[in-house]
């Protein structure tokens, strides 16, 4: 398929299905097993902009951008280069800082950024645990209890996420955007947020989705080196394996400061794959 056989246009709602088929069979090539849900990318195509790519009729890739960050994912028939760089140059069009994550194993698509100029900025690892045997009770340090989440706590978790991440690349959204973005997920649950209290001070948080994915790990600078991300890895692992997953997985930079990939495999997780996270400036005049 050559470039003039390749029409990207603006998603629509009834592009979303053939897209996420677009997205399972590339994951079905790369790991041998498809990931996420049209649930998660209806609610990203809900979020941000979409575009897909059609050559003879059919949905062969499509685009997102949220927040400044980026997807492009071809259909494995079409990873020729054309239909990943159509998509990937309208998207680029809009300009702004630009960042994404491609799986190593996508040379193709790693490539392309490369070629396109993008900054090769880090990399990033997927770290799994099988939880199907019952994971070890966790230990809290002395005068800490856990709970799950309440409405009400949205501000003082926010804040908390800020604190954490101040000293990594990690980026929090501002709370008017963070709020709507991390609750109206399709994986949120209350019951998988757990917040770590000493009296009424919020000192640690571990939000999950769902379906099994550890979204964000927060523990407040003063309280580092107690072992209470430990616990609250452990306690969310509990709660998984009770609901009866089979895995429970999560993402990290591989030079996260905060010693998170140690923290990972203390608790026995392992990578099982990476990515790499690529950036671009904005366009002088931008």
């Amino acid at each position: 398929m050559g470039p003039a056989d390749v029409h990207v246009r603006p998603a629509v709602a009834a592009d979303v299905e053939p897209a996420f088929a677009v997205s399972d069979a590339l994951s079905m090539v790369l790991y041998g097993r498809g990931e996420g849900s049209i649930e998660h990318l209806r609610a990203a195509w809900g979020h941000g902009e979409a575009w897909v790519a059609e050559g003879g009729g059919d949905v062969v890739g499509y685009a997102t951008l949220e927040d400044g960050y980026v997807e492009v994912w071809p259909h494995p028939d079409h990873r020729d280069g054309d239909v990943a760089a159509a998509l990937l140059d309208t998207v680029a069009a809009r300009g702004g800082e630009l960042e994404t994550i491609v799986p190593s194993a996508a040379d193709d698509l790693v490539g392309l950024y490369r070629d396109r100029g993008w900054t090769q900025a880090r990399e990033i690892l997927r770290m799994e645990l099988d939880v199907t045997q019952e994971p070890r009770t966790p230990v809290w340090p002395d005068g800490v209890a856990v709970r799950t989440y309440r409405d009400d706590d949205a501000p003082a978790v926010h804040t908390l996420m800020v604190e954490a991440f101040a000293a990594s690349a990690e980026v929090v959204l501002p709370f008017d955007r963070w709020v709507p973005w991390m609750t109206g997920d399709p994986g949120f649950d209350p019951g998988v947020w757990f917040l770590a209290e000493a009296g009424t001070e919020l000192c640690g948080a571990c939000l999950c989705w769902a379906e099994g994915w550890v979204k964000d790990v927060g523990v407040h600078p003063a309280w580092r080196g107690r072992g209470l991300g430990e616990a609250l890895l452990r306690e969310a692992f509990g709660e998984f394996h009770r609901r009866g997953l089979a895995t429970v997985g999560l993402k990290v930079d591989s030079d996260n400061p905060t010693g998170a990939v140690r923290l990972y495999e203390r608790v026995g997780m392992l990578p099982d794959r990476s990515y790499v996270m690529f950036s671009r400036a904005a366009p002088k005049g931008v």
